[in-house]
Protein backbone atom coordinates (compact mmCIF):
# COMPACT_ATOMS: atom_id res chain seq x y z
CA UNK A 1 0.00 0.00 0.00
CA UNK A 2 1.47 3.14 -1.02
CA UNK A 3 1.41 6.22 1.29
CA UNK A 4 -0.37 9.75 1.84
CA UNK A 5 1.69 12.85 0.84
CA UNK A 6 1.93 14.37 3.88
CA UNK A 7 1.06 17.71 1.96
CA UNK A 8 -2.10 16.53 1.19
CA UNK A 9 -2.77 15.25 4.65
CA UNK A 10 -1.65 19.44 5.68
CA UNK A 11 -3.39 20.77 2.42
CA UNK A 12 -6.78 18.65 4.39
CA UNK A 13 -6.30 19.85 7.54
CA UNK A 14 -5.81 23.85 6.45
CA UNK A 15 -8.91 23.37 4.38
CA UNK A 16 -10.93 21.84 7.54
CA UNK A 17 -9.81 24.34 9.70
CA UNK A 18 -10.15 27.39 7.46
CA UNK A 19 -14.34 25.96 6.66
CA UNK A 20 -14.25 26.00 10.31
CA UNK A 21 -13.12 29.78 10.71
CA UNK A 22 -15.31 31.19 8.21
CA UNK A 23 -18.66 29.25 9.90
CA UNK A 24 -17.80 30.16 13.80
CA UNK A 25 -16.46 33.89 13.14
CA UNK A 26 -19.20 34.53 10.89
CA UNK A 27 -22.32 32.54 12.47
CA UNK A 28 -24.98 34.81 10.86
CA UNK A 29 -24.38 34.52 7.41
CA UNK A 30 -27.55 32.59 6.63
CA UNK A 31 -29.66 35.67 6.85
CA UNK A 32 -27.34 37.56 4.58
CA UNK A 33 -28.23 35.35 1.61
CA UNK A 34 -30.89 35.75 -1.40
CA UNK A 35 -31.63 32.08 -0.62
CA UNK A 36 -33.00 32.93 3.03
CA UNK A 37 -35.42 36.08 2.31
CA UNK A 38 -36.82 34.11 -1.16
CA UNK A 39 -39.18 32.11 1.94
CA UNK A 40 -38.68 34.15 4.80
CA UNK A 41 -41.56 35.24 7.06
CA UNK A 42 -42.43 37.99 9.14
CA UNK A 43 -41.60 35.16 12.03
CA UNK A 44 -38.55 34.47 10.62
CA UNK A 45 -37.53 37.91 11.08
CA UNK A 46 -38.25 37.61 14.68
CA UNK A 47 -36.31 34.56 14.94
CA UNK A 48 -32.86 36.09 13.89
CA UNK A 49 -30.86 37.23 16.74
CA UNK A 50 -30.46 40.78 17.58
CA UNK A 51 -26.33 40.54 17.19
CA UNK A 52 -27.28 39.63 13.73
CA UNK A 53 -29.45 43.45 13.35
CA UNK A 54 -26.72 45.06 14.89
CA UNK A 55 -24.73 48.27 13.11
CA UNK A 56 -21.71 47.42 11.19
CA UNK A 57 -21.19 43.43 12.01
CA UNK A 58 -20.11 41.27 9.71
CA UNK A 59 -23.52 40.86 7.80
CA UNK A 60 -25.87 43.69 9.38
CA UNK A 61 -25.89 45.65 6.09
CA UNK A 62 -25.99 42.55 3.91
CA UNK A 63 -28.84 41.10 5.91
CA UNK A 64 -31.14 44.22 4.67
CA UNK A 65 -29.50 44.56 1.05
CA UNK A 66 -30.48 40.89 0.62
CA UNK A 67 -33.97 40.72 2.59
CA UNK A 68 -34.86 43.81 -0.34
CA UNK A 69 -35.53 40.88 -2.77
CA UNK A 70 -38.80 40.08 -0.87
CA UNK A 71 -42.05 40.53 -2.07
CA UNK A 72 -43.63 41.11 1.18
CA UNK A 73 -43.40 44.58 2.52
CA UNK A 74 -44.00 43.40 6.12
CA UNK A 75 -40.55 41.65 6.34
CA UNK A 76 -39.29 44.79 5.33
CA UNK A 77 -41.26 46.99 8.11
CA UNK A 78 -40.36 43.66 10.95
CA UNK A 79 -36.92 44.59 10.04
CA UNK A 80 -37.09 48.46 10.53
CA UNK A 81 -38.93 47.86 13.89
CA UNK A 82 -36.13 45.53 14.82
CA UNK A 83 -33.83 48.01 14.33
CA UNK A 84 -31.82 47.59 11.22
CA UNK A 85 -31.09 50.84 9.48
CA UNK A 86 -33.08 51.38 6.31
CA UNK A 87 -29.69 53.24 4.48
CA UNK A 88 -27.33 51.48 6.17
CA UNK A 89 -24.79 50.41 2.99
CA UNK A 90 -23.60 47.11 2.26
CA UNK A 91 -19.77 47.59 2.55
CA UNK A 92 -18.67 45.66 -0.41
CA UNK A 93 -21.08 46.99 -3.01
CA UNK A 94 -21.96 50.46 -0.83
CA UNK A 95 -25.32 49.75 -1.67
CA UNK A 96 -28.59 49.96 0.60
CA UNK A 97 -31.86 48.21 0.69
CA UNK A 98 -33.43 50.40 -1.96
CA UNK A 99 -30.71 50.37 -4.17
CA UNK A 100 -30.84 46.75 -4.22
CA UNK A 101 -34.78 46.90 -4.68
CA UNK A 102 -34.32 49.05 -7.90
CA UNK A 103 -32.17 46.67 -8.93
CA UNK A 104 -33.60 43.38 -8.88
CA UNK A 105 -37.33 43.30 -6.71
CA UNK A 106 -40.36 43.37 -9.49
CA UNK A 107 -42.26 44.62 -6.40
CA UNK A 108 -42.81 48.43 -6.52
CA UNK A 109 -44.56 48.23 -2.83
CA UNK A 110 -41.14 46.79 -1.39
CA UNK A 111 -40.21 50.79 -2.65
CA UNK A 112 -43.38 52.11 -1.18
CA UNK A 113 -42.15 50.63 1.62
CA UNK A 114 -38.63 51.65 2.55
CA UNK A 115 -39.31 55.26 1.25
CA UNK A 116 -41.53 55.19 3.80
CA UNK A 117 -39.36 54.32 6.39
CA UNK A 118 -36.81 56.96 5.29
CA UNK A 119 -34.95 55.09 2.68
CA UNK A 120 -32.75 58.05 0.35
CA UNK A 121 -34.54 58.14 -2.75
CA UNK A 122 -31.98 59.84 -4.46
CA UNK A 123 -28.61 58.26 -2.75
CA UNK A 124 -25.93 57.93 -5.14
CA UNK A 125 -23.89 54.88 -4.60
CA UNK A 126 -20.52 53.34 -5.80
CA UNK A 127 -18.12 55.07 -8.38
CA UNK A 128 -19.84 54.54 -10.85
CA UNK A 129 -22.20 57.41 -8.94
CA UNK A 130 -25.75 55.48 -9.53
CA UNK A 131 -28.66 56.37 -8.49
CA UNK A 132 -31.37 53.86 -7.65
CA UNK A 133 -33.58 54.93 -10.02
CA UNK A 134 -30.79 54.77 -13.21
CA UNK A 135 -30.63 51.07 -11.64
CA UNK A 136 -34.21 50.66 -11.91
CA UNK A 137 -34.35 52.17 -15.68
CA UNK A 138 -31.45 50.04 -16.17
CA UNK A 139 -33.14 46.88 -15.52
CA UNK A 140 -36.52 47.71 -17.08
CA UNK A 141 -38.20 47.81 -14.21
CA UNK A 142 -41.19 50.27 -15.21
CA UNK A 143 -43.25 49.94 -11.91
CA UNK A 144 -40.24 50.23 -9.58
CA UNK A 145 -38.90 53.49 -12.03
CA UNK A 146 -42.52 55.19 -11.72
CA UNK A 147 -42.52 54.52 -8.16
CA UNK A 148 -39.52 55.92 -7.64
CA UNK A 149 -40.03 59.43 -9.76
CA UNK A 150 -43.36 59.39 -7.48
CA UNK A 151 -41.51 59.17 -4.42
CA UNK A 152 -39.32 62.36 -5.84
CA UNK A 153 -35.85 60.41 -7.44
CA UNK A 154 -34.80 63.07 -9.46
CA UNK A 155 -35.32 62.26 -13.40
CA UNK A 156 -32.07 64.71 -14.40
CA UNK A 157 -29.52 63.45 -12.38
CA UNK A 158 -26.93 62.00 -14.21
CA UNK A 159 -24.33 59.30 -13.34
CA UNK A 160 -20.28 59.39 -13.52
CA UNK A 161 -20.66 58.86 -17.20
CA UNK A 162 -23.43 61.49 -17.71
CA UNK A 163 -26.53 59.45 -18.10
CA UNK A 164 -30.31 59.95 -16.64
CA UNK A 165 -31.87 57.26 -16.10
CA UNK A 166 -33.90 58.14 -19.49
CA UNK A 167 -30.74 58.10 -21.66
CA UNK A 168 -29.87 54.63 -19.84
CA UNK A 169 -33.34 53.11 -20.99
CA UNK A 170 -33.05 53.99 -24.21
CA UNK A 171 -28.90 52.79 -24.30
CA UNK A 172 -30.52 49.22 -22.98
CA UNK A 173 -33.30 49.45 -25.16
CA UNK A 174 -36.04 49.06 -22.20
CA UNK A 175 -38.91 50.31 -23.95
CA UNK A 176 -41.21 50.11 -21.11
CA UNK A 177 -39.34 52.29 -19.09
CA UNK A 178 -38.84 54.64 -22.13
CA UNK A 179 -42.52 54.74 -22.71
CA UNK A 180 -43.08 55.51 -19.15
CA UNK A 181 -40.94 58.76 -19.69
CA UNK A 182 -42.41 59.19 -22.55
CA UNK A 183 -45.91 59.54 -20.71
CA UNK A 184 -44.37 61.99 -18.45
CA UNK A 185 -43.34 64.29 -20.65
CA UNK A 186 -46.76 64.72 -22.55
Amino acid sequence: MDSVNPKLIIILIAAIVLLVYVKVSNPYQEFSTEAFWESATVDDVYQIPEEALLPNNKNGPVLMWAASITSNPKIIEALILRGVDVNERDIDFNGTALSAAAYQNQHPEIIDELVSHGAEVNIILGFLKKSPLLLAAEQNNSKVTERLLFHGADPDYQDIKGRTAYIQAVKSENVEVIALYEKMSE
